[in-house]
């Protein structure tokens, strides 16, 4: 129980930050329903962690569109203002010394990956970080203002999107577990399809590396190979016998 719990609470800061993120550009229903889902998930101590699991991947699938759009949004006014908003969070000392650093080829993608750690010196970082921290808030509360403004349409167009890209692979992977459940006398191969679609929901809800469209489509081949090698290999076995 003891090597549980930090997963556990690990699993529950990630809630957390899912709906931290995406709630200001949920529909009012549904931001009530999740914000219900993460405060149950909260107080209730008798919840397993793969419980809190699946509660974070339904609400997961439900808000993915939100959050993809959203992201789209930031990344978008990132690449307008964030140099702006992260040179407001520094001192004039570092305004200086970050200067030099894009006179030197450096960039604020790169400050980002923490790539220049040998051009600053520790406590510069350590500004440094406060700044992109200081930023990214900026450029949040930037994008949900246009979002709930000018930008709204767009916005809610691109929610459709990603909508219907969800379908799409959800349809994949329905199709992935009539599979699973198909090859059952193969448990080890069932397996591998399972463990496939729980990664593909773990992506969902950040507790794990996002599937492209790509990936998920790949997948759906090679599991669609194995499966017609083990019905050909059944056969041939009924052949012998």
């Amino acid at each position: 129980m003891d090597t549980l719990l930090p997963t556990t609470q690990y699993t529950k800061q990630i809630f957390r930050q899912l709906y931290a993120f995406v709630a200001p550009v949920l529909p009012t229903d549904l931001e009530e329903e999740m914000r219900h889902a993460l405060e149950h998930v909260e107080k209730d101590a008798e919840l397993s962690r793969e419980d809190i699991e699946d509660t974070m991947i339904i609400f997961g699938k439900r808000v993915w569109s939100y959050r993809k759009s959203l992201q789209e949004v930031v990344g978008l006014h990132e690449g307008i203002v964030g140099e702006k908003f992260f040179r407001a969070a520094l001192s004039k000392k570092m305004q200086k010394k970050f200067d030099e650093f894009v006179a030197h080829g450096g960039t604020l993608r790169d400050i980002h990956s923490g790539a220049p750690a040998s051009f600053f010196t520790v406590d510069e970082r350590i500004e440094l970080n406060h700044a992109l921290v200081d930023m990214d808030t900026h450029i949040k509360a930037y994008a949900i203002q246009s979002i709930k403004g000018t930008g709204h349409k767009q916005f809610q167009a691109s929610v459709q999107e990603f909508t219907s890209l969800l379908d799409n692979l959800e349809n994949q992977l329905s199709d992935i577990r009539v599979m699973a459940d198909d090859a059952q006398e193969h448990p080890m191969i069932a397996r591998e399809m399972r463990e496939h679609i729980r990664g593909f929901e773990y992506g969902l809800v950040l507790l794990g590396q996002e599937y492209s469209q790509e990936e998920v489509e790949k997948a759906h081949e090679h599991f669609h190979g194995r499966r017609r090698e083990l019905k050909v290999r059944g056969f041939d076995t009924i052949i012998v016998v």
